[in-house]
């Protein structure tokens, strides 16, 4: 009985964290940022630039722990300006015009998406799992009542 308590508790206490909905996608967070200034203010100073006479790109490494770039890790660091941009599993990159205008964006392993609780879904969800609890007791009191040769 104690470990069906304890299943439940931890079953309701995911039900509650589980519901959300999607507000915005990556690809429209990403499409928000339209010049140099909207990325900086957005992500800080990135990690690499790659700059040539018609355009400019710029890389924010995502590190390999945490779901975001690291802006204290990069805080205080002078950005690398490089011919190639480093092998990296995660990473964002930027590219601007020459008038500073971002003209695309590219990402791999980066999650930006905006999501909500959903609490129409939550509560539908809570309502089935005390159903089920409910039952659950119901049924295991009535067997544990049989089996003492009740009723």
């Amino acid at each position: 009985m104690k470990n069906l308590i304890t299943s439940l508790v931890l079953l309701s206490t995911l039900s509650l964290l589980s519901c959300t909905k999607i507000i915005y996608t990556t690809d429209q967070v990403i499409d928000r940022y339209k010049t140099k200034q909207d990325v900086l203010n957005a992500f800080g100073i990135p990690t690499e630039k790659k700059i040539s006479d018609t355009s400019e790109r710029w890389l924010y490494r995502y590190d390999k722990n945490f779901g975001e770039h690291d802006y204290k890790q990069y805080h205080n660091t002078q950005t690398l300006t490089v011919n190639d941009f480093g092998k990296y599993g995660r990473y964002l990159i930027f590219s601007f015009d020459t008038k500073g205008s971002v003209i695309r964006a590219d990402y791999t392993g980066v999650d930006l998406t905006v999501k909500k609780q959903d609490t129409g879904a939550t509560i539908v969800l809570v309502a089935v799992g005390l159903a089920v609890v409910a039952v659950s007791i119901i049924a295991i009191t009535h067997i544990s009542i049989e089996g003492l040769g009740g009723y």
